[in-house]
């Protein structure tokens, strides 16, 4: 019972760091994983089914990894979140995190540890999982609109509120002005661009000093309509980014790529140990 009401307060100490960073107000989804990375089989110990139902029971909206996502989800992918789990167990012991990142794959929350010293290994990650989950039960959940970050494409005949350049305004999407010209984006204002291949077509658009490219439509399921699958960053060579790529296997890889001539970009992909190029043409 001691141990219990020890975890309570440290739990309480905790929250009190992670509201400082951010809060999870701001997110109306949660999404959980068919497999967690520590594990070979999906929903190993019933560990995802119980983060879905722990996460329903604190009032979020919770969606199983390639469910059918709300439409409001499709078009702007930054009202969720993505649960994953820091799994530092060893013999004796199973110890648990939860850990949230969001649509730009920055971690944002990470739960106290969760223990159990309980001999059967499904009791014992149940039990671990139950406990770290105390650093939300004690948050208070409730969704705020008012605070969501918005990543919807502005269609090109949208006019946007005419205020004071210093102002920031992250719901609308411009191309970057720089001293040499951009052959992804054109050096004037305007909506995102979109490329495709013969399985995905995406839209890329400048946000936090970065191209950031959402899926627009896939015939591979590895990847959903509105989901963020890379992350390009400007290098010191001309036109040349360092690039943050989600592979086949659903994992993300960092690479290189770049804007040819025409405009199309082009990523460098380890396959079977060896670099392949994959193209992705302008769409006009």
């Amino acid at each position: 019972m001691i141990h219990k009401y020890l975890i309570a307060l440290f739990a309480i100490f905790y929250i009190s760091l992670n509201f400082a960073q951010t809060n999870l107000n701001a997110y109306k989804y949660v999404i959980v994983p068919k497999k967690y990375d520590s594990f070979k089989e999906e929903d190993k110990y019933r560990l995802n089914s119980l983060t879905k139902f722990l996460f329903s029971k604190n009032g979020f909206e919770t969606l199983i990894e390639g469910d059918s996502y709300p439409a409001d989800l499709i078009n702007n992918p930054c009202l969720a979140v993505t649960a994953g789990l820091l799994d530092k167990s060893n013999l004796f012991t199973s110890k648990l995190n939860i850990e949230l990142t969001d649509c730009h794959n920055k971690v944002v929350f990470t739960s106290i540890q969760g223990k159990s010293r309980e001999k059967d290994y499904q009791k014992s990650y149940n039990e671990a999982l139950r406990n770290a989950f105390i650093s939300i039960d004690d948050l208070d959940y409730s969704f705020d609109p008012g605070m969501a970050v918005s990543t919807a494409v502005v269609a090109q005949t949208q006019v946007p509120k005419v205020i004071p350049r210093e102002v920031p305004v992250p719901s609308v999407i411009a191309a970057p002005v720089v001293s040499e010209p951009v052959k992804a984006i054109p050096s004037k204002k305007s909506v995102a661009r979109s490329y495709k291949n013969d399985k995905i077509s995406f839209f890329l658009i400048e946000q936090n000093n970065s191209l950031v490219a959402y899926i627009n439509q896939s015939k591979d399921d590895t990847y959903q309509k509105g989901e963020m699958i890379a992350t390009l960053l400007k290098t010191s060579i001309p036109n040349v980014y360092r690039v943050s790529w989600k592979n086949d296997q659903g994992k993300f890889e960092d690479t290189t790529g770049y804007f040819d001539d025409a405009g199309n970009l082009k990523v460098d992909i380890i396959i079977n140990g060896k670099i392949e190029v994959k193209e992705y043409k302008i769409e006009n």
